[in-house]
């Protein structure tokens, strides 16, 4: 058996990575930091400008917000303090919840999570809305986030009180 050559080197022999590694060096293209930059300036302002469009294009066929007519919810004293009840309001399918406080007022929010989009409840014992999904916990009189990963209020469903009657005039869009 014959003992290993040692490897050549030397200003004729490249280097053994350069033998394994075949690029041609001096057949690749060199893009200078001038190109690169004026490349990436174009592409950003490219994508400002298209932004831009789009934004303008979606806004021209923009739909108004039909209003909705006021919902008679029932009479106030139908609703006890502490209670809450879930109704179809502002559209088909979409759940809003009314809240009677301890002290007799009301308030009331769309049902839907602002998270991911699950069916928010009372809780009268501690006196929050709650979403079981993630622990998202919303103050009853207010709609705030007190707790948990919602990053935005509940939205306000606008009441009226109508000859001892309640009624939802407004908001609660989801």
């Amino acid at each position: 058996m014959t003992p290993p050559k040692p490897p050549k080197t030397g200003p004729h022999h490249a280097p053994h990575w350069k033998t394994d590694f075949s690029v041609d060096w001096d057949a690749t293209d060199y893009v200078s930091r001038r190109e690169f930059t004026r490349f990436l300036g174009l592409s950003s302002a490219g994508m400002a400008v298209g932004t831009v469009l789009i934004a303008g294009l979606a806004s021209v066929g923009a739909q108004p917000v039909p209003e909705v007519p006021p919902l008679r919810l029932g009479k106030v004293e139908d609703f006890l303090p502490g209670s809450s009840s879930a109704f179809e309001y502002p559209q088909k399918g979409q759940y809003s919840l009314l809240v009677r406080h301890e002290d007799g007022t009301f308030s009331s929010y769309g049902q839907k999570c602002p998270h991911l989009g699950c069916a928010v409840y009372y809780e009268p014992r501690e006196k929050v809305l709650e979403c079981p999904c993630h622990e998202g916990y919303f103050n009853a009189r207010t709609g705030d986030v007190i707790s948990g990963p919602p990053q935005r209020g509940l939205s306000l469903v606008k009441l009226e009180i109508r000859d001892g009657e309640i009624w939802a005039v407004g908001g609660g869009g989801h």
